[in-house]
């Protein structure tokens, strides 16, 4: 039975501030609440899926419909359920209340990213329901732990239990979104992603009496290498597809904007110091984790290499935890389909292959072989740039701007699975 399609889109909002009210912060993460939600959807509709706990309460979740044609390669769609951790006071609505005001749904995880797995869980279960047979597999994946490294979600499924989610393509977050640049608006569409390389860095002093300051303490010795690190910008790396892509906002190398820097060079950012244990003792060490991204091509050696350079032979490394970069070619059908349903639904806007400054679970996909795109689509106003509300205080997705991705997502997702959008929605 076809579904129409105002009561899909009611039900994806309803999805969605049904996912936002979970609170599936990581850590702990506690995505099996999330699972056990979207579990309930499948099991109405009689889709068969797979339930996997890589430790207690870290669940992901796997279904999969069956294509007319084997010998295609599936397509896969990937969510993760956890998100960030929330500085309450400082949001006007409740962060986990999924409030609708101002046109928006508010809630942590509204972009990042309980939006795409609302609108793939209705899209999969809208195909139960009209009967609509893919002409390849579909696979719709909702994970866990992507917001601390995918240790217990993705990388655990593809090394642990690489038959759920093998796919010849992959559409999963972080593109999408309108991006204003001018006057002019684009599409950025996630085509590759930066490594990362999270490394401790300590530095090591004589301990001794607070009341007798020294100015080589460990502490000063590491604030001053911090100090170093912030204002010593690592050597520019352009990629072939930044390199066009700068070439296509007629933006100079020289001179790229803040929103492009990231992506010339590896960076490091140091984000958490440990150091001392008592108020009155100078102690004997000072630790920093470093938060390391590295650009297609380079490695955690090289990357190494550049960070001692940088802060030179005195303090000690410890590698931490370390993912490579991710690259896939624009040049294939399902990425010209995004493209050409992005453009006809904003007349004008033009849709870009793209490169993000960080991480998400394609780089682990990738590594099955899949072609991965960074696409949940939503159509944004210049007053809600993506880029402030992503992991940022007040998250919230405008309703009209979710149902216009809704469309468009399901679209491309239909038409390259050789289903009428016409044969599921009415």
């Amino acid at each position: 039975m076809k579904v129409p399609w105002h009561q899909a889109e009611r039900e994806a909002v309803a999805s969605l501030r049904d996912l936002l009210r979970l609170n599936t912060t990581n850590p702990p993460g506690n995505e099996r609440i999330a699972t056990e939600y979207l579990s309930g959807l499948l099991g109405q509709h009689d889709i068969q899926f797979t339930v996997i706990e890589s430790m207690p309460t870290r669940a992901s979740l796997v279904a999969r419909l069956k294509g007319r044609d084997r010998t295609l390669p599936p397509l896969m769609l990937s969510s993760h359920t956890d998100v960030v951790p929330v500085e309450e006071h400082s949001w006007t609505h409740p962060p986990f209340g999924a409030e609708m005001a101002e046109g928006c749904v508010w809630g942590r995880g509204a972009l990042d990213m309980k939006n795409k797995t609302a609108i793939d869980f209705v899209l999969v279960t809208a195909m139960a329901r009209a009967g609509a047979k893919p002409e390849r597999d579909l696979i719709v994946a909702a994970v866990a732990d992507e917001e601390a490294g995918s240790d217990l979600g993705a990388r655990f499924l593809v090394e642990r239990h690489p038959e759920l989610v093998r796919a010849g393509y992959v559409l999963n977050e972080a593109g999408g979104f309108t991006l204003f640049f001018g006057e002019r608006r684009f599409y950025p569409i996630q085509v590759a992603e930066k490594g990362y390389v999270t490394v401790e860095m300590t530095v090591h002093g004589r301990p001794g009496h607070g009341s007798m300051p020294r100015e080589d303490s460990a502490i000063v010795r590491l604030c001053e290498l911090i100090t170093k690190i912030a204002r010593t910008p690592m050597r520019p790396r352009i990629t072939p597809l930044v390199r066009d892509l700068m070439a296509s906002l007629g933006v100079p190398e020289e001179s790229p904007p803040a929103i492009m820097r990231a992506l010339l060079a590896n960076t490091v950012s140091p984000n958490i110091v440990y150091a001392g244990y008592k108020d009155n003792v100078i102690p004997g060490e000072a630790s920093v984790v470093l938060d390391g991204r590295t650009v297609p091509g380079e490695d955690p050696e090289t990357f190494m290499a550049e960070l001692r350079a940088i802060v030179g032979s005195g303090p000690t490394f410890k590698l931490l935890k370390t993912a490579p970069p991710a690259e896939a070619s624009p040049d294939t059908p399902l990425f010209r389909l995004i493209a050409e349903r992005v453009e006809a639904a904003d007349p004008g806007a033009r849709a870009l292959a793209w490169m993000i400054p960080g991480a998400t679970d394609n780089k682990f996909y990738a590594r099955l072989g899949a072609v991965c795109y960074g696409f949940s689509p939503v159509k944004l106003n210049q007053s809600l740039p993506f880029g402030s509300l992503f992991h940022g205080n007040n998250e919230r997705i405008p309703i009209d701007g979710f149902l216009w991705g809704m469309r468009v997502y399901a679209e491309v997702v239909l038409s390259f699975l050789g289903v009428r959008f016409d044969e599921v929605f009415e």
